[in-house]
Formats: C-alpha cells, structure tokens, sequence
C-alpha cells in the first residue's frame, strides 16, 4: 500500500491535479493496486466481503524519452503466433521516430481500422478482429496489444470494469511500457494514451461484476485533453509557462493562477518569477494578481515541448504596463 500512495504523491507531484474517484466494491473480485504512469489505484480491505478503491487518473504529460530504434534493438516477446504487423502500418514505423510517436501511431493505426462492436460475438482473439475490423472492448483491447507487442513494444491487456451511470461493466484495455516514462494506460475505446478514474482494474477478466457504489464520482477530465485526428490524446511532452513580474509597486504578494479546460487550476508566487512546468497543451487563461488587485488577465495558446514567458512591469505609481510576453 505505501508503495502506491508515495506513487500517487509523486505523480501529483509531477503532472498537477488528477482527476479522482472512490468507490466501495461489495462482493465477488477484489480489484488490485496499480501504480503507473497517469494511473493509480489503491485497494483497502473494509472487511472480508468489502474494498474500498481510490482512483487517480493524471492527465498530464507523459514524459517517454529515447528513438524507436531503442526498441527495435530488444527481443520481441509474446507476439501471438502467425501474428506480424500490417504492412501499411510497418511502413510508418521509422526507426528514427521517438518511441512515443511510434506506439502512437500503433494505437492510431488501431482506432481507424478497429470498430467497437459491444454485439460482436466472433472469436475476439487479435488476429480475427484484425481480418474482419472489429471487436468488443476485449478484442480491440487484444488487437492493439499485439499491435504494440509485434512492433517490439512490452504490453499486455487489462482487465476491470468501466463503471457507467448505468452500473459497473466488464471492460478490457491496455498498457504499454514506455522507455523512460515506465508503463503507460490507455484504453483504445477512448483516446490515445487515455484512461479515466472510471476504471477499475482487477487481476482478471471479470464474469459476475460485483456491486459497486461510487463515493466520489470523477470529473470529466478527458475534455481538457489536446486532440489528435479528433481523438483525445495524453500528449507526451507538456508546456513550460515562466512569469515574471518587475517594478512591484508595495509589499502585496504577486500570485499568477492558470486555469484551463476541465477544471484545471494551478497557482505560483512571483517573487519575482514562478515557473509552470509539465502543463497540458492547448488555451489556459492567466490571471496575475497583487493582493486583492488584478494585475493581467489575457488568453494563452502553450505548445507543446516549449518555454514560453510572460514578464509585467508596475511602476511605482501602480499603473500597470506590459513590455513583454
């Protein structure tokens, strides 16, 4: 347990905010601890018969390092049997892409060429929903696996529920490691590199769903994602944001808060300059204040894997005036 918790510390830490969640699980599977990047849960037994999990979904960067030719140089292990990659798709896969752009383009490969079909009742192993180009959550889950495994890639499913409005739903997806930023969650259903504290992992395959009631229900994170082809993506590297305030006319303290899409909020003192690091791509508001009084407010667009500033200036008589951003 203390292993998880320090990991979810960290990762808060690291990435912000995390979208969260707590459920009390009643009955059959006990779910299990995971700690991985953007993805946490915690387990703790109430009695024999009930577990309490806690869910952290961080939506922040990724933070994979190194080229994909770093991963073509390992031993591919576990690839189904008469399984290889497509050639359209090999053909994309260029060793000189950094390893995160080419499992990326394996999981977009898999959203355009498998379609989720929940009445699908064919064998849902990943070469037979490869042939015919669709699947239940199981067998996209599978297919983009080996996908992902056969590129050389370490990956493996993921077994749980989906808890919906409805219920709790059996559900499977994926994760995949990556150099650099260990293994990452992502549920091909929804989006690249995307998981939410909706899903419960569990050690296998859940037949007979246990009752569970939501004691704190998760925000809707994925819409402050950055898209890609129209699917939201966890980008892997964030946006820099330095501030910096000059000539501050008294003694107030001079705060600068960014606040974007999903709730985001994150908060530095500028004495005289704050640092916002590993934030999501895409429009922020900033707000700079001193005291009581608001100094700036305007509309940012950060890019992903820059540095960019944003300097006032007060003289002494208070008036603002901005010479830089």
């Amino acid at each position: 347990m203390r292993r998880v918790l320090v990991a979810l510390c960290m990762l808060g830490a690291t990435w912000g905010a995390a979208q969260e969640a707590a459920y009390l699980v009643t009955g059959g599977q006990s779910p299990v601890e995971v700690a991985a990047n953007g993805y946490v849960q915690t387990v703790t037994m109430v009695d024999e018969d009930r577990a309490e999990v806690r869910v952290a979904a961080i939506l922040g960067p990724i933070g994979s390092k190194g080229a994909y030719q770093e991963v073509l140089s390992r031993e591919v292990m576990g690839v189904p049997s008469d399984f290889d990659i497509p050639t359209r798709l090999r053909s994309e896969l260029r060793p000189e892409l950094s390893a995160w752009e080419a499992a990326t383009r394996i999981l977009e490969w898999s959203a355009r060429h498998v379609t989720v079909d929940v009445s699908d009742n064919q064998p849902q192993d990943a070469a037979s929903v490869l042939a015919r180009g669709r699947g239940r959550c199981s067998g996209v889950a599978n297919a983009t696996a080996a996908l992902l495994l056969a590129a050389g890639f370490e990956a493996a499913t993921v077994s749980g529920l989906l808890i919906s409005d409805s219920g709790p739903i059996p559900h499977r997806w994926v994760a995949c490691r990556l150099p650099g930023a260990g293994w990452v969650h992502t549920d091909p259903t929804l989006g690249l590199w995307t998981v939410t504290a909706s899903h419960l992992a569990f050690a296998d395959a859940v037949q007979d769903p246990p009752a569970v009631r939501v004691v704190r229900e998760p925000a809707d994170g994925l819409s402050a994602l950055p898209k890609r082809g129209g699917r939201p993506l966890r980008p892997n590297l964030g946006s820099d944001l330095l501030c910096r305030v000059v000539g501050a006319a008294d003694d107030s303290a001079v705060v600068a808060v960014l606040r974007g899409g999903g709730g985001a909020i994150h908060r530095v003192a500028l004495d005289p300059e704050g640092l916002f690091t590993a934030l999501l791509p895409g429009r922020w508001r900033l707000t700079v204040t001193a005291g009581d009084e608001v100094i700036e407010e305007r509309e940012l667009d950060l890019r992903s894997g820059q540095l960019q500033s944003f300097v006032v200036t007060l003289p002494e008589n208070g008036s603002k005036d901005e010479v830089g951003s």
